[in-house]
């Protein structure tokens, strides 16, 4: 930093006039909604020279791995913060530089989480036609989701989707094309099949290692896709952790969509029970924190059948 000051004590002698108050006024607006003084600015002048280089280079990003900033600098901006009649400029992390760690922590957890793969065959410009006209307002959500989720300006209002439904109707296809296209725009995000998912929390018990990396990314991933929801046996253990995860998504506002073959009064009820205490409060968040699209049709994949007989 000290080589910082000297460059820019340097660009000063002999421009004082060039970046008087007014100058950093018309560039710095927070300095007026501080009522901060001429004197002030003026002796601040290097400091807030150094602030709006590091916003101008803030303002050509295009990620924390092609960030333009030198040494520490890289993965944090500046922040003006009102102090006594004054501003203080402290630094933090940056969004990209928090989405770019996101990212590395999902991909290192994405084995151990069952993620699925994410077959690029699953787009929306090959959804089934048929199943496209006939549900053109879930289209049109998954679509904009899609295209326009940014979980750093998520304030709770992009829910995620249940749809269920019987087998073969497109429900997978529309969540993957949903994740295909997120992981396509950078935006950090997990695909698991339930059953994988209770598989990982036992394989993790028995080789007694650490569950809470495992439950930790899945309950902070900006959005996380579970497929074939409520379709695999569970215990009394997992589905406690389940409901850990749901719960800690539903408090966060991340959204978090579902497929699955039952419709949500039915999840994980056997012979008319609920199995498990925590069945019914799961029920209840996943129907508050997600909006329903109950999927009908033929099942796409009798369609084309070979027979050798």
């Amino acid at each position: 930093m000290q080589h910082i000051q000297q460059i820019l004590n340097k660009s000063l002698e002999g421009h004082d006039k060039g970046y008087d108050a007014a100058y950093f006024r018309r560039l710095i607006p927070e300095l007026d909604q501080f009522s901060v003084s001429d004197a002030f600015i003026d002796r601040s002048r290097a400091a807030l020279l150094e602030y709006l280089r590091q916003q101008n280079i803030c303002s050509r990003c295009s990620g924390f791995q092609t960030c333009g900033k030198e040494g520490d600098m890289r993965g944090f901006t500046q922040v003006l913060e009102p102090y006594k009649g004054q501003v203080t400029i402290s630094v933090q992390r940056c969004q990209p530089y928090l989405d770019h760690i996101a990212k590395k922590r999902v991909d290192k957890y994405a084995s151990i989480a069952g993620m699925l793969e994410l077959d690029e065959a699953f787009q929306f410009e090959n959804y089934p036609e048929e199943q496209a006209k006939k549900y053109p307002r879930l289209m049109r959500y998954a679509m904009e989701f899609a295209m326009g989720y940014q979980p750093e300006n998520n304030v709770g209002t992009a829910s995620g989707v249940y749809l269920f439904g019987p087998p073969g109707v497109g429900k997978t296809h529309l969540m993957l094309a949903v994740f295909n296209r997120l992981r396509t725009r950078g935006v950090p995000c997990l695909v698991v099949r339930s059953d994988s998912l209770f598989d990982r929390m036992r394989h993790l018990i028995a080789d007694n290692q650490d569950l809470e990396p495992f439950l930790d990314t899945l309950s902070t991933v900006p959005v996380l896709g579970i497929d074939e929801f409520a379709q695999e046996r569970a215990n009394d253990f997992t589905l406690e952790k389940l409901f850990r995860i749901v719960n800690q998504r539903f408090h966060a506002n991340l959204p978090t969509w579902f497929t699955s073959n039952y419709a949500p009064p039915d999840a994980y009820r056997r012979r008319g029970e609920d199995v498990n205490d925590s069945v019914y409060p799961l029920r209840s968040r996943i129907m508050k924190m997600c909006m329903m699209a109950h999927l009908e049709g033929p099942d796409a994949r009798q369609r084309n059948l070979r027979s050798l007989t």
